[in-house]
C-alpha cells in the first residue's frame, strides 16, 4: 500500500497502545501527515525504545493505562510540555476470551477497564484542551465485534459495543466545540497479538470468508483512521467506519462451499 497523504489542522497528536500493531500503524501515518508533536503513548519501555531509534521525532510517553485515576494530570502535563493537543486516538486495548460460563468477573471487569473506562477517562480529560484550542477530533478503535459477536468474546464483544455507543454520545455533545468523534472497527488485522490468537490452519481458512481474501494490514487501519482525524472528514462524526474487507457487508458462499469440501 502507498503513502496516503491528509490535510490535518496543527497541533499535536496523542495515541495509546502506539509501540506495536495498530498504534504503531497510526504513529507512522500521523508522522507522514506532518503533526506538530506526535505523542506515544504505551507501558512497555524497550518497545517505545524501539519505535523512537525508527523515529527520532516522535514523542515516547511511558505509561500504563491502569492507572485510570492519574490521566488527568497526565494529559495536563502533556498538553503544558508540547502544546494544544488537537487530536486522540483511543487504541490501547484487550481481548480476553472465555465462555460465558467460564468467564470471571476480573477478566469481564479488565476488558471493560482499558476497553470503555480508559477511553472514557481519556476523552473526558481532554475535552477542555481540545475545547481551548478550538477544536479536534478523536478516533476510538472498536472492532466489528462491535456489530457482530463470536463465541468465547462476550466481554470483548460487549465492550467494544459500549465503545461504539460512547463514541456516538460524546459526538453528539462536543460537536458544538468543533471537536469531532468517531470510531473505526477493524476486522481481522495482521498484528502480532492477532497471529497469537489464531493457529495457522484456522487462520488460514478464516481468511476464506473475508471477501478480499486476506487480513487487513495495519497501515490500511491506520488510513482509515488518519482520514477521519483528517480535514477531509470535517463533516463526519458519530460514526463507526467498518474496515473488514466487506465480511460483514457479503459472504462469499462459493467460497465458503469450496472451504467445506462441497
Amino acid at each position: 500500500m502507498g503513502k496516503v497523504s491528509y490535510s490535518l489542522s496543527p497541533g499535536s497528536i496523542l495515541v495509546t497502545g502506539a509501540a506495536g500493531g495498530i498504534g504503531l500503524a497510526v504513529v507512522r501515518a500521523a508522522v507522514e501527515a506532518r503533526c506538530k508533536s506526535v505523542l506515544a503513548l504505551d507501558r512497555d519501555a524497550e518497545a517505545l525504545s524501539r519505535l523512537q531509534d525508527e523515529l527520532p521525532g516522535v514523542i515516547p510517553v511511558r505509561w500504563d493505562l491502569n492507572e485510570v485515576a492519574g490521566i488527568p494530570d497526565m494529559i495536563s502535563s502533556l498538553a503544558s510540555e508540547h502544546g494544544p493537543i488537537r487530536y486522540l486516538v483511543n487504541n490501547a486495548g484487550r481481548w480476553d476470551g472465555g465462555a460465558i460460563e467460564n468467564l470471571d468477573d476480573a477478566k469481564w471487569r479488565a476488558n471493560f477497564a482499558l476497553n470503555v473506562d480508559v477511553p472514557f477517562a481519556l476523552i473526558r480529560g481532554l475535552a477542555p484542551v481540545l475545547r481551548a484550542a478550538g477544536g479536534g477530533a478523536i478516533v476510538n478503535i472498536s472492532s466489528r465485534n462491535a456489530l457482530r459477536s463470536s463465541t468465547g468474546m462476550a466481554a470483548y464483544d460487549a465492550s467494544k459495543a459500549a465503545l461504539n455507543a460512547l463514541t456516538r454520545t460524546a459526538a453528539g455533545e462536543f460537536a458544538s466545540w468543533n471537536i469531532r468523534v468517531n470510531a473505526v472497527m477493524p476486522g481481522v488485522v495482521s498484528t502480532p497479538g492477532e497471529r497469537a490468537t489464531f493457529d495457522d490452519a484456522f487462520a488460514e481458512a478464516y481468511a476464506q470468508l473475508i471477501p478480499m481474501g486476506r487480513y487487513a494490514g495495519s497501515a490500511e487501519i491506520a488510513a482509515a483512521v488518519l482520514f477521519l482525524l483528517s480535514d477531509g472528514a470535517a463533516f463526519i462524526t458519530g460514526e463507526a467506519l467498518l474496515v473488514d474487507g466487506g465480511q460483514m457487508a457479503c459472504q462469499d458462499n462459493v467460497k465458503f462451499r469450496k472451504l467445506l469440501h462441497l
